[in-house]
């Protein structure tokens, strides 16, 4: 049988990505949504489980008979401003107690990687931006306590160019004012972390 995954935010552009690699590799793909239509054509081509992430009962309905989840949840225009750190909260508690563990989750460079690593212009911003990533980094403390096998993927600026298929990955690699990454490069990178366990329990950036 192939491994099912969960997406969370696959209606955004990262989480699309992901639906549409993970749908190439075999996987079988699952998606919580609140539109199933805004997915377009990806709708006829896995399970929609219609929810929201701030509702507990459908995100356990939702992480129900899967192996992994793929997290790419992000704020959209109205979102209420602790989205991504009620959502993670309603699905750590929906996968410990169905006991899925393998999480791989987005969040960002400003959010958690080491300030001494970031270039100029993402120490000015992290500063600029302090109230606005709070929600973000209470996202990543509720999954660092968590007794999950996460990965936390930290990304700078997101594009939408083609793939590359090459990368730098670490926890302490630089990132300078152009330090960015392509969406499908990045969904790439998470697809691949459902079967490296070298990553587990560890926050990296990802970066050109």
């Amino acid at each position: 049988m192939s491994k099912r995954v969960l997406i969370i935010g696959a209606t955004g552009r990262t989480g699309h990505l992901l639906a549409e690699q993970a749908l190439g590799r075999g996987l079988g793909v699952s998606a919580l949504v609140r539109r199933p239509e805004a997915l377009g054509e990806l709708q006829s081509r896995l399970s929609a489980v219609q929810g929201d992430v701030l509702d507990p009962a459908a995100v356990s309905r939702a992480v129900a008979g899967h192996d992994a989840v793929l997290c790419a949840l992000g704020p959209g225009r109205g979102s209420p401003p602790t989205l991504c750190s009620e959502g993670t909260r309603n699905l750590l508690s929906a996968m410990e107690a169905q006991g899925v563990r393998r999480l791989v989750c987005i969040t960002g460079a400003l959010i958690g990687h080491p300030r001494e690593h970031l270039g100029w212009l993402y120490r000015r911003m992290r500063s600029a931006l302090g109230a606005a990533i709070q929600d973000r980094q209470l996202q990543e403390q509720l999954i660092l306590r968590s007794g999950l096998d996460w990965t936390l993927v930290r990304p700078p600026r997101l594009d939408n160019g083609p793939a590359r298929g090459s990368w730098r990955v670490g926890e302490d690699i630089s990132l300078g004012a152009m330090a960015h990454i392509n969406r499908a490069d990045l969904a790439s990178f998470m697809l691949q972390q459902l079967d490296n366990p070298t990553l587990i329990r560890r926050g990296v950036a990802i970066a050109y």
